[in-house]
């Protein structure tokens, strides 16, 4: 038994997925077509409760260049992509 990655449940390798798995995985190929990850990262809250002012900024910040990079390579793949959709369209 392992825990299945789109729809979270506890199943064995060979059972079917239900109702609930396919539509995961229908969104999880859609969020893939997006240039997304297929599963969504959960956004963890990574700030102690007694945290001081300069440790929630660093947190944040430190939340906001990795998301910053994430966006930027995803563009990149997406204009590569294009790139690849026009020029085969226009070499055909």
């Amino acid at each position: 038994m392992e825990k299945c990655r789109y729809c979270g449940k506890m199943r064995d390798e060979w059972d079917c997925h239900g109702p609930v798995c396919r539509g995961a995985i229908a969104r999880a190929l859609h969020r893939q077509r997006q240039g997304l990850p297929m599963v969504a990262n959960v956004i963890r809250n990574e700030i102690p409760e007694n945290a001081s002012t300069g440790e929630v900024i660093h947190v944040l910040s430190r939340q906001r260049m990795r998301a910053r990079r994430g966006n930027e390579e995803r563009r990149e793949r997406k204009a590569l992509d294009n790139a690849d959709q026009t020029g085969g369209a226009n070499n055909g």
